[in-house]
């Protein structure tokens, strides 16, 4: 008995010891722990709660990890906002937007000529970005604008105005989609030479700057160039229609194509996807590429970068690959089944609040904490049936690095989806904002709809503050085609609009991390109802605190 009354005492020491020392050891010994372990520390000890409640920089640590972000180092050395100034910002930001006030907004007036459906619209880091790739006469095609919305005082701001022909530098070259990445100061043009080329399949992606003329500083060359073509020997017998993405993150640089090929005399028809990856910034050749064959509905693919290293592929399956070694093709991790076939699908990642950062974006916002690519949504939403998944990324993260390639498992509906996702029924838009999902739906009448942000941060979830409602139990969503039911249990906080929209106001609308944007339409004229153009931003502030 002595013997483990000596041992619990020697065991003890240590603690004796840790307590003893000052307050300040306390907090910069805690400050290595992951933000989950912090708050068990501080849980079962009133010393080390103390430590916790007069530690800000613990207080700023958690605040992170519970929202599912990650601290960037400020590149302007001017700027000397504290930790305790930072924790504040942080947690003033989460409740802003818990508050979901609608009402205070200011307008910004915009002219957009093009019909609205015909231009590709994103937003980030404060600006707009517009490409219109429609050609009405040979002189209105393939423009591009970018244009600062209500900058904050101290931010960076971009104007450009590319007019048509001036987008790439090849004369006459024929533009199938444009790129802009405002967090590494780039543009990139996917094109062909001329009709011969693109009959062939032969694309050619050109880097640029956004704010010159000049080639990316970055780059490893001016031209990206195909390893493969993308049409088939035979395709003089066949109409070509091509669908060609590009997206990028970091140093991939991805261009995805679904080619239909329909025998003009027959019934043929079908779809050889391809998908090639390049490390733009190492090498303007790849031989890191996908390719399957599908059905000939082509929209029915789509597909994401999930973190640095990680590639989704998006169809009637999810298929995660990893890219890190981009000397070969990408290798399958996993396969995720769906409940049922689907059709005509979208990934949404917000494009503002990636996880890695370039020193203009740094200097232009003056950054304080980005989102974690290990903890983020995925919005997948489909057409048929009409539905949108809410999946969080961990899923992908925590999977046996041995089974890979041929040895990849296919993990069931049943164990990964329930768990990991929310289903929502019926909602036609969608906007993504880190940990936040903003989505329409009915409010009662015909074309009317409610806003409901919902926030699936853990933070938000464990310590609601009476604003929104706590969404923990799961959901049931009928699928009356498919005689189904899903049960998803995501947990979220939900806030709804006291503002009721019509669904016109909403096929303009973008969300960032501090504003609601709405497109105000102009009156269609009289002999083309659906000619709907822009004429002025709605600039809706989630937050009314000035941090520039």
């Amino acid at each position: 008995m002595n013997d483990l009354i000596d041992q619990a005492e020697k065991d003890a020491r240590p603690t004796v010891e840790f307590l003893a020392l000052a307050d300040e050891l306390h907090s910069y010994i805690l400050s290595f722990l992951p933000w989950q372990d912090i708050l068990r520390c501080t849980s079962v000890c009133k010393a080390l709660r103390q430590t916790y409640v007069s530690s800000s920089e613990l207080q700023y640590i958690v605040e992170l990890g519970g929202q599912r972000l990650l601290s960037v180092p400020i590149a302007d050395f001017g700027n000397h906002t504290s930790v305790s100034q930072r924790l504040q910002l942080l947690r003033y930001k989460a409740h802003a937007w818990l508050q979901f006030n609608l009402h205070a907004y200011s307008f910004q007036p915009f002219s957009m000529q093009a019909q609205f459906y015909e231009v590709g619209i994103s937003l980030a880091d404060g600006h707009l970005y517009l490409w219109s790739r429609y050609y009405e006469t040979e002189d209105s095609g393939n423009w591009a604008k970018i244009v600062p919305i209500l900058p904050k005082p101290s931010q960076k701001t971009i104007e450009r105005h590319w007019s048509p022909g001036s987008l790439c530098s090849v004369p006459n070259a024929h533009i199938v989609d444009v790129y802009m990445d405002p967090t590494q100061n780039l543009i990139a043009i996917a094109y062909t030479v001329n009709n011969d080329t693109l009959q062939e399949g032969r694309f050619y992606v050109e880097l640029r700057a956004l704010d010159g003329d000049h080639i990316h500083p970055q780059a490893a060359g001016q031209t990206l160039f195909l390893s493969v073509l993308t049409a088939q020997d035979n395709h003089d017998w066949f109409t070509i229609t091509e669908v060609l993405k590009i997206k990028v993150l970091g140093r991939h640089l991805a261009l995805q194509c679904s080619p239909v090929f329909d025998d003009p005399v027959g019934t043929t028809s079908r779809v050889i996807w391809w998908l090639q990856l390049w490390d733009w910034q190492h090498s303007t050749t790849s031989n890191c590429n996908l390719s399957d064959t599908m059905a000939h509905f082509r929209e029915s693919i789509d597909f994401c970068f999930v973190g640095n290293d990680r590639l989704l592929m998006a169809s009637d399956e999810l298929k995660l690959y990893s890219i890190e070694d981009m000397s070969r093709e990408p290798q399958l991790l996993a396969c995720y089944s769906l409940p049922f076939p689907v059709a005509s699908m979208r990934c949404h990642l917000p494009i503002d609040d990636i996880a890695h950062g370039s020193q203009m974006q740094m200097q232009a916002q003056q950054t304080l904490w980005t989102s974690d690519p290990e903890h983020r949504l995925l919005c997948y939403s489909t057409f048929r049936p009409s539905l949108v998944f809410v999946i969080s990324t961990r899923l992908f993260f925590n999977l046996d690095s041995e089974h890979v390639g041929e040895k990849a498992v296919t993990i069931p509906w049943q164990n990964w989806g329930p768990t990991n996702t929310r289903v929502f029924p019926d909602s036609w838009k969608v906007w993504v904002s880190g940990n936040r999902v903003l989505l329409p739906f009915p409010a009662g009448t015909r074309s009317q709809y409610r806003l409901h942000m919902m926030d699936f941060s853990p933070l938000a979830v464990e310590r609601r503050q009476g604003l929104g409602r706590v969404v923990r139990e799961p959901s049931a969503t009928e699928i009356h085609k498919q005689g189904k039911t899903l049960i998803t249990s995501l947990p979220y906080v939900e806030v709804v609009s006291d503002i009721v929209f019509d669904s016109v106001e909403l096929i303009g609308m973008w969300v960032d991390r501090d504003r609601i944007y709405l497109a105000k339409m102009m009156d269609p004229p009289e002999d083309n109802p659906e000619d709907r153009r822009m004429d002025q931003l709605k600039v809706i502030e989630m937050s009314v605190v000035d941090h520039s």
